[in-house]
């Protein structure tokens, strides 16, 4: 007997917006008692651009070309970077109570058990797909699947997706990068270790085929029943009051940090340094924005393509490492404490990376 029921949104081609708050909404819908698990099978009827819950807009997307071509953009409510999306693409979004037999506890637990299911869906297309911890399928070294997790309230989301084709040419023109010559490097890059069912198989497969084996392999790997459903009236209300949240300046650029300014290195005065730096942890980019004041942290900013449970760690994390002496272990014990006192995991990123890009922004005297 199955472990429990699930319901089945098969959504199809919906508004781009949608697509991204509605495994937010139904996040939401759980914790409130309004909602059930779910599983979402959608795509966007027009491409956009999703950001980072860590990221920073201005550092991240060209939003210029964005407007200029009509791309929607907005930031998810789950980590990862910002990526070019469009109907070439078939989402899977799970949203399920964090206490649900189905659901892990520990995060890389849950993502080589719920990704079971497109890493098979995948191979009875004929392609060779494996699970890559943190988040990824590959084939033969080359990512075929973008995956993302995160805990809003009582829920935990995980979104994906099956790659059928990719425009790899808009994906590089939406991203924010400092020349052509960096674009040109990108677009070689992406080709090199991307790969989609069509340069796999060469053919399209049948969308509803994929889709009715996809609803079936996750019924099996999840032992669940998948149950047919349609959005509740306080579903469709709670989405609604979202889009403008979703649209707004606050929520596109909440990362953005005060006075601190996006040099490299910079003396202010004798005592005061403010500096940027990244750090390519195996979990992904993590960038820190730092102000150092008399020898002390006075102010840090850290964000990134990276993944954090709970989202709003990142927040409680930078205001316990404010404070801070340089000299000596004091930030990365700070760190430590804070992974221990709040729970965190970030898969593939450890307290020493977050040191790591905090002593690189910070510089040598």
């Amino acid at each position: 007997m199955p472990l429990e029921s699930w319901r089945l949104l098969d959504i199809g081609a919906i508004d781009p917006l949608e697509t991204q708050t509605i495994y937010d909404m139904i996040a939401q819908g759980i914790t409130e008692g309004e909602s059930e698990n779910t599983l979402i099978i959608c795509w966007p009827a027009k491409p956009l651009v999703s950001l980072g819950y860590f990221q920073e807009i201005e550092a991240d997307i060209d939003t210029k070309f964005c407007r200029e071509n009509g791309i929607f953009f907005t930031r998810r409510v789950i980590g990862g970077g910002g990526v070019y999306l469009d109907d070439g693409q078939m989402f899977y979004q799970l949203i399920g109570r964090t206490d649900s037999p189905t659901t892990p506890k520990k995060i890389d637990d849950y993502y080589q058990k719920f990704l079971q299911a497109p890493v098979q869906a995948y191979r009875n297309l004929g392609v060779q797909a494996e699970f890559k911890p943190v988040n990824d399928l590959i084939v033969n070294g080359k990512k075929i699947s973008g995956n993302g997790a995160g805990d809003v309230g009582d829920a935990r989301i995980l979104t994906g997706n099956l790659i059928f084709d990719f425009n790899f040419d808009m994906m590089v023109k939406v991203l924010k990068v400092p020349d052509e010559k960096f674009r040109d490097k990108i677009s070689q890059s992406l080709r090199e270790r991307m790969t989609t069912v069509l340069l796999e198989t060469g053919s399209m497969p049948d969308r509803t085929e994929v889709k009715e084996d996809l609803v079936r392999l996750y019924e099996e790997t999840l032992d669940i029943d998948l149950i047919r459903g349609n959005l509740t009236a306080w579903e469709r209300e709670r989405m609604a009051q979202l889009r403008p949240k979703y649209q707004s300046d606050e929520w596109l650029h909440w990362r953005r940090g005060g006075r601190l300014t996006d040099a490299k290195t910079v003396r202010i005065s004798a005592t005061t340094i403010v500096g940027t730096a990244n750090h390519k942890a195996p979990g992904g980019l993590i960038r820190a924005t730092v102000e150092r004041v008399d020898g002390k942290i006075n102010e840090v900013i850290i964000s990134g393509d990276f993944f954090m449970l709970p989202n709003e760690a990142i927040g409680q994390l930078e205001r316990k490492i404010v404070g801070a002496h340089v000299e000596g272990h004091e930030i990365i014990n700070r760190i430590k404490n804070a992974y221990t006192e709040l729970s965190i995991e970030s898969p593939g990123v450890t307290p020493e990376d977050i040191e790591t890009v905090i002593r690189l922004a910070i510089g040598k005297d």
